[in-house]
């Protein structure tokens, strides 16, 4: 083997190592993002019981630690996902209103919308589920 054709072998290793590489780094940091996003969702599904008809203003429990960390994480985990930070928006500001029982069925619709596109981000499958599984909970 003469020395160019060693000066070629070992540039093309190190061009495939180095391509390998970065595609290894995106696909992960793809993945990690993901599984970032499911988790957060996975959180707000399992916290969501801690939304009451309560007296409170903002019609959540004062203990609700789990579901309050839960959203105030969507606008770091979806920073870049505009129409997931309106969403979020328009729950914060349904959770605003004073009456009791308009606030109730405004947040629950707000969370609902909110819940469809951070799991239709996460690349969780839901087109075929009714909106009752969105709403439902299993708080005793």
């Amino acid at each position: 083997m003469s020395v160019q054709q060693a000066i070629v072998t070992l540039i093309g290793a190190i061009i495939s190592g180095v391509l390998a590489t970065c595609i290894t780094i995106f696909i992960n940091h793809r993945t990690e993002k993901i599984k970032l996003k499911q988790q957060l969702v996975d959180d707000i599904f399992g916290y969501k019981y801690q939304l009451t008809n309560s007296s409170t203003r903002s019609g959540i429990d004062v203990n609700a630690n789990g579901f309050v960390r839960a959203m105030n994480r969507i606008p770091v985990v979806f920073n870049d996902e505009e129409s997931i930070l309106q969403a979020y928006d328009k729950f914060y500001d349904k959770a605003l209103i004073a009456d009791t029982k308009e606030r109730s069925e405004k947040m629950n619709e707000a969370l609902m919308d909110l819940l469809k596109l951070m799991c239709h981000s996460a690349h969780i499958k839901c087109d075929n589920w009714n909106d009752s599984r969105f709403k439902r909970t299993f708080n005793v």
